[in-house]
């Protein structure tokens, strides 16, 4: 078994998991896209459409938005009443779910074997975990939800400790209830360095995502200035899914970021790498003793 160039189990600090989520995504970006491609894509795609669908019946109906009195309370009324944002909606959650399952999948056997990883191997773990992955996402938006009605600070303290939710579930294979406890035993003591690196990550994730959705920001430009092209449906609809879809697989370096957080707080709390150097030393340090033994 050749080793993995890339070591998970490190304890690291901010500059260090960055530059290992980005090296990890660059030194594998072939294999996860083709997984990426297979996986998420299609439910990307149609998130991305009836994105688009909305998006568009959104801005070609804004003229008669003068009876809501704003255009915040349109968007909000049509937004909840809307089918095709729902639509939308679901196959955004289930797109993203399926995108932690190809990268936690693939790191876990990364890990695990330190061979080049195949699309079935990661299929094989899309097909254990999908269904109590896809509940255990829903329970968490709404313990999120819930905690921030109570108050915000609340809120966003369990969000910060849920985001390693799927992680622990792939790579501990534990139920919901298990990960939940596991989680905040992982993050006891060590929140505030979780919250400022899930910010960082979440500011450069931005950033890039703005930089995705800039063909639809153009085409609502061209619109709302009556210039060439923004009368356009089809062309606003295609910008916006497309916005949609890539957007939806750069959330990569997220959930990559993620799992590099989850192992470093691992190493914290546990010091398993730790333990499997001193065990890896005692192995070393046998064989050549036993190799001395044998010639004699």
């Amino acid at each position: 078994m050749t080793p993995p160039t890339i070591e998970f189990r490190e304890e690291r600090d901010l500059g260090q998991k960055i530059n290992a989520t980005f090296g990890f995504i660059r030194e594998h970006f072939k294999p996860l896209l083709t997984c990426a491609l297979y996986f998420v894509l299609p439910l990307a795609l149609l998130a991305g459409i009836f994105s688009g669908i909305y998006q568009s019946s959104q801005i070609a109906e804004a003229t008669n938005s003068v009876q809501y009195g704003s255009m915040g309370a349109y968007y909000f009324d049509t937004m909840l009443t809307s089918l095709h944002y729902w639509v939308s909606l679901f196959f955004t959650l289930v797109s993203y779910v399926m995108l932690s399952l190809v990268v936690y999948s693939y790191i876990v056997l990364y890990m695990d074997y330190g061979r080049p990883v195949e699309v079935r191997d990661v299929w094989a773990y899309i097909k254990s975990y999908f269904i109590p992955v896809l509940y255990s996402t829903v329970g968490m938006v709404v313990l999120c939800g819930l905690a921030t009605l109570l108050l915000l600070i609340p809120g966003i303290y369990v969000g910060v400790a849920l985001s390693m939710l799927l992680v622990v579930m792939v790579r501990e294979d534990l139920g919901f209830l298990e990960a939940l406890e596991r989680c905040f035993y992982l993050v006891k003591g060590n929140w505030w360095e979780t919250f400022g690196y899930l910010l960082v990550v979440g500011i450069i994730q931005a950033v890039i995502g703005f930089g995705v959705s800039l063909p639809a920001v153009v085409v609502y430009v061209l619109r709302i200035l009556h210039l060439p092209g923004g009368d356009n449906d089809v062309l606003l609809m295609v910008a916006s899914s497309f916005s949609t879809i890539i957007g939806l697989l750069m959330y990569v370096i997220t959930i990559t970021a993620i799992a590099f957080q989850y192992f470093s707080l691992v190493e914290i709390k546990d010091g398993i790498g730790f333990i499997e150097q001193v065990n890896n030393i005692g192995r070393r340090d046998a064989a050549p003793t036993d190799l001395t033994q044998d010639e004699f």
